[in-house]
């Protein structure tokens, strides 16, 4: 009998560290998806930053208004809430207010996100903010290439060395130019200004690199306030206020 009762317990024992053993295999799986990684831009220059809710914390995301954020990497697919920093009618202080959320995509390594907000229909009711998922999949945007993201309200052409190509607005383009010896690519940005008349404006001319295995995305934007937020006060003081106008934004990453 008690022979018996030793291999029942022993049976047990095996059985539950079967379970628990199985249980931690699948959670540890390398097979199993991560968490793309995350950069934001907001296109938006009101006052107030823009913050990611990590726990009971909040991290924030923006430091300037068009600018790029460094990567961020969220724990779980459970979801992303997106607070911007708004002055409290009560104490002056400002405090984070939820604008927007988004669920991580399973199937891609990274992504960019891009937060729009739309104009109040009334001055009583709160904006809404417009949420856009680019992917960024190594598939679809391979390292050597340059994707270019038009955000403004006019059409737009850049010429990288020999590769050419128009982009609307509201469109996605991409395009593998050759680099020289030193990884070194010319490159042109012109705005439509005369949709009928075909006029062009040149905005942007000048030269980058694409190191091996990197790749790059430029994202034309519209700045109401023509990019105040980058000049000194002494600069404004002597030249005058900045006219609004389209901004040729650029970074690289390794995909």
């Amino acid at each position: 009998m008690r022979s018996l009762f030793k291999l029942r317990h022993w049976a047990l024992i095996i059985g539950y560290s079967s379970i628990v053993l199985g249980t931690f295999a699948q959670t540890a799986s390398p097979d199993s998806p991560k968490p793309p990684k995350l950069r934001f831009l907001f296109l938006d220059e009101s006052p107030g930053h823009y913050s990611v809710k990590v726990g009971t914390a909040f991290r924030q995301v923006s430091a300037n208004p068009y600018e790029i954020s460094a990567p961020y990497i969220p724990a779980d697919f459970k979801g992303v809430e997106i607070f911007k920093s708004f002055p409290d009618s009560t104490t002056g202080q400002n405090r984070p207010i939820k604008i927007a959320s988004l669920t991580p995509p399973a199937n891609t390594p990274s992504a960019l996100v891009i937060i729009t907000p739309r104009p109040a229909v009334t001055p009583d009711v709160a904006p809404v903010y417009q949420v856009e998922l680019i992917d960024s999949n190594p598939s679809l945007f391979p390292a050597g290439s340059i994707r270019i993201i038009n955000r403004s309200p006019v059409a737009m052409a850049a010429q990288f060395s020999e590769s050419r190509v128009v982009t609307e607005p509201g469109e996605i383009s991409l395009v593998q130019p050759v680099t020289d010896s030193r990884r070194r690519i010319l490159f042109k940005i012109a705005i439509q200004i005369q949709q009928d008349a075909g006029g062009w404006r040149l905005i942007q001319d000048s030269i980058t690199v694409i190191r091996p295995n990197e790749r790059m995305v430029g994202i034309l934007v519209y700045s109401p306030g023509g990019m105040r937020h980058t000049f000194t006060a002494d600069e404004i003081a002597e030249m005058g206020p900045p006219k609004p106008g389209c901004f040729w934004r650029a970074f690289s990453d390794t995909p």
